[in-house]
């Protein structure tokens, strides 16, 4: 489940940033940007269940 995001589109962000933390398993997981750009598409809101394989957002 997506706890929240950190970013928001058209924001930049460095490679290493965290863009979105995750739950899963009681536990909170912070994603890290792989690479550097700006957040050009949120995919999903805070709440939403997503599975293995999604796509969260996307940086350009």
């Amino acid at each position: 489940m997506i706890v929240k995001y950190e970013k928001k589109e058209g924001d930049t962000v460095n490679e290493g940033e965290t863009v979105v933390v995750l739950e899963a398993m009681k536990m909170e997981n912070a994603l890290a940007a792989p690479a550097s750009g700006t957040v050009k598409a949120i995919n999903y809101a805070s709440g939403d269940s997503v599975a293995k394989g999604d796509v969260l957002c996307v940086i350009e």
